[in-house]
């Protein structure tokens, strides 16, 4: 938010984590911009009216969501028309390999709700109840709610042995409201 509100933007927030909304208050106090914060759940009916925003930012965050369809309809519903939507994709890959990612160990989907295994490791990595999603559900997610993708980016996760073979763990998209 730092970043939008330096280029001139109204920026709203709307984040799950109490802990999260302190921090964007506390840095917006500190370098000096206004910025309006909602503690929500993107898993409900976004607490804004249709055509709201010019652009929604979701960072890689779809990861705590087991439907992303939902939250693609929903940023839909709240862009003005020529709205963009810019969103951080976190590639399945990341769900698949142990800590050290050397070994496939994890059936796709990874869904907590539905493998007792899988719960009980993100419970003892204190990681909360994360998803994994594949790209047809998130870019196909964008596309049928509405969006037109004008670009996409991949990049890796800057670490690790994915990093080291430059396999790409994360996807960047740029969708746009018509």
């Amino acid at each position: 938010m730092p970043i939008f509100s330096a280029l001139g933007a109204e920026c709203t927030v709307l984040d799950y984590s109490t802990k999260q909304i302190e921090s964007e208050i506390m840095v917006s106090k500190r370098e000096g911009y206004e910025i309006e914060v909602i503690e929500g759940d993107m898993t409900k009916n976004l607490p804004f009216e249709d055509e709201s925003f010019d652009i929604v930012f979701n960072s890689v965050s779809n990861f705590y969501v087991e439907d992303v369809y939902h939250v693609f309809n929903e940023a839909y519903r709240v862009l003005k028309k020529t709205g963009v939507l810019l969103a951080g994709l976190n590639n399945e890959i990341n769900y698949i390999v142990d800590n050290d990612e050397k070994e496939i160990v994890w059936q796709m989907p990874f869904n907590p709700l539905k493998d007792e295994k899988a719960k009980e490791f993100m419970v003892k990595e204190n990681a909360g109840i994360q998803f994994s999603h594949n790209m047809t559900e998130q870019i196909g997610g964008q596309l049928k709610a509405g969006f037109t993708l004008v670009d996409i980016y991949e990049d890796t996760n800057g670490f690790g042995r994915l990093y080291e073979l430059n396999i790409k763990s994360y996807v960047s998209t740029k969708s746009v409201k018509l």
